[in-house]
């Protein structure tokens, strides 16, 4: 079927490829006249058919691109018409080129972009090393010096209770009065959740520089700074306990272990290791049906204070967590993410990847920041890795024990029971020594341990697990083991996230 011009009834013979449109013999001398710039731009209809017939695609790619020109009359100047190339050949050249050429092009520019990515990377990982360097022994002194403040503060708490026991067996009026008198003029102190922190202390201490002696034995407290000092036993104690699904105890332990039985919307179950406790706040990451979330727990309020996603990071149960004492929370590994620690910021609550672990971990079961380093105990392996926070280098520890639970002192210390062998140690991080504690864990249920620092010379390990007859409480200063809260209700706390926290 042929289809004729409607202006002239002839057949169409060409195609003017600038316009798209088909032409007959007639309408190619009509069109030359009237689109000159076209001249180039049409061809004939069997030029076309022949070369489509022997159209292959490595010609297209592979041959260099012919231009050929029309005369006037419509035939072409071509000595040899089997050899002829048509125009779609050779559009079909250029437009393949063109892309190639843009490819090359965008992948050199990408190349070039990430040279300059790695580059200022590099840069700026060298600009953090070379301040952790410089960081590394004043953060560390300052530890140390945080360590002195605080055992100097509680000593001088038990002199001043000591005093103020004095005082009151004192029968002296004149004293007595001098006494009461002075109560007078100390100020009223709000209860706040920094007030006994070591930073308040010391900026109270910065404007408070005098005692007044009276009678030669009777201190007379005037200043801010001692005032926290003796009010400072109204701070309280408490084990964040939870247990299966979304229960929790919370045991005061300043109150004889006064207790209270919370509820809270979310699942804590495979939590044990994705704990932290920072002022009075609980801060939870993961766990199962909770792998992409996190929760904030205010313990002085008994609430929720946010439930957040985890962007930016991979959620999982079973999150080994550690808090550098400043600004961030850092994750290690998981139940299904072997190898990374990313890092939590608690003041932003952005979540940011911070090193790629080698495959060769797996789970933690307790993870602790001590003197510029990151240490965490893997689970069932005899292994202890310490990544260097300032060059991000990693040693490991071996030991000899296949941890299943664990806990630390965040003071070089690590508390570990292998349920399976009956072993429960105490692993310090410098010296590497081993000590074998007088524990026996129970043998058919699963035990998961915390620590809990009571005082500057009285410390506990707590247990919970499955059942109440996993719970005990072992002192580390009499390595002594006695049961623990067997008494009440009965609950699966096994794999569930437990704590220690004051406020």
């Amino acid at each position: 079927m042929t289809i004729k011009c409607l202006n002239h009834q002839r057949s169409h013979k060409f195609i003017c490829y600038q316009c798209n449109c088909l032409m007959c013999s007639k309408c190619v001398s009509i069109h030359s006249k009237d689109h000159p710039d076209h001249f180039d731009q049409w061809e004939h209809i069997d030029d076309i058919k022949h070369s489509l017939s022997t159209l292959k695609l490595d010609d297209i790619i592979d041959t260099p691109t012919t231009t050929t020109t029309n005369n006037n009359d419509g035939t072409k100047n071509n000595s040899n018409n089997s050899n002829h190339i048509s125009q779609i050949n050779n559009k079909l050249k250029y437009l393949w080129e063109s892309l190639r050429s843009s490819t090359t092009l965008y992948q050199a520019l990408s190349t070039t972009e990430n040279e300059i990515k790695q580059h200022f990377e590099q840069l700026h990982q060298y600009l953090i090393i070379e301040e952790h360097k410089l960081q590394r022994d004043i953060v560390n002194y300052k530890h140390t010096i945080t360590d002195q403040i605080d055992n100097n503060v509680m000593n001088l708490k038990y002199l001043v209770n000591i005093i103020n026991i004095f005082n009151k067996l004192n029968s002296n009026n004149d004293i007595n009065n001098d006494t009461n008198s002075s109560s007078d003029e100390q100020p009223t102190i709000e209860d706040t959740k920094t007030l006994y922190s070591t930073t308040t202390i010391m900026e109270s201490i910065t404007t408070s520089y005098e005692f007044d002696y009276n009678h030669s034995s009777i201190i007379i407290i005037k200043h801010c700074s001692m005032n926290i000092l003796v009010n400072n036993d109204n701070k309280q104690s408490y084990i964040f306990t939870t247990n299966k699904p979304n229960g929790v105890t919370l045991i005061n332990t300043s109150n004889n272990y006064s207790i209270e039985e919370l509820q809270f919307d979310y699942q804590f179950v495979n939590t044990a290791p994705s704990i932290v406790s920072i002022g009075e706040y609980i801060y939870i990451f993961g766990g199962s049906g909770n792998e992409n979330k996190w929760i904030q727990i205010s313990a002085k309020s008994k609430s929720i204070e946010h439930i957040g996603d985890i962007e930016g990071i991979k959620g999982d149960c079973y999150v080994s967590v550690c808090y550098d004492g400043q600004d961030h929370i850092y994750l290690v590994n998981g139940a299904n993410t072997k190898n990374r620690i990313d890092r939590f910021n608690i003041k932003t609550m952005k979540f940011e990847s911070y090193h790629q672990l080698p495959d060769r971990y797996d789970m933690q079961v307790s993870s602790m920041i001590f003197k510029g380093s990151l240490y965490s105990v893997s689970y069932h392996q005899n292994l202890i890795f310490q990544f260097d926070l300032t060059n991000k280098t990693i040693t490991d520890h071996r030991i000899d024990i296949k941890p299943l639970s664990g806990c630390h002192d965040n003071n070089g210390n690590f508390f570990i029971l292998d349920r399976k062998n009956h072993r429960f140690i105490k692993y310090n991080v410098e010296t590497k020594q081993t000590i074998n504690l007088d524990i026996n864990p129970h043998k058919n249920g699963s035990t998961f341990v915390m620590y809990h620092r009571e005082s500057p010379t009285s410390s506990y390990i707590y247990s919970f697990g499955t059942f109440n007859q996993c719970n005990f409480r072992y002192s580390i200063e009499s390595n002594q083991c006695v049961p623990f809260l067997r008494d009440i209700v009965n609950k699966d706390r096994a794999c569930c996230a437990s704590t220690s926290i004051s406020f």
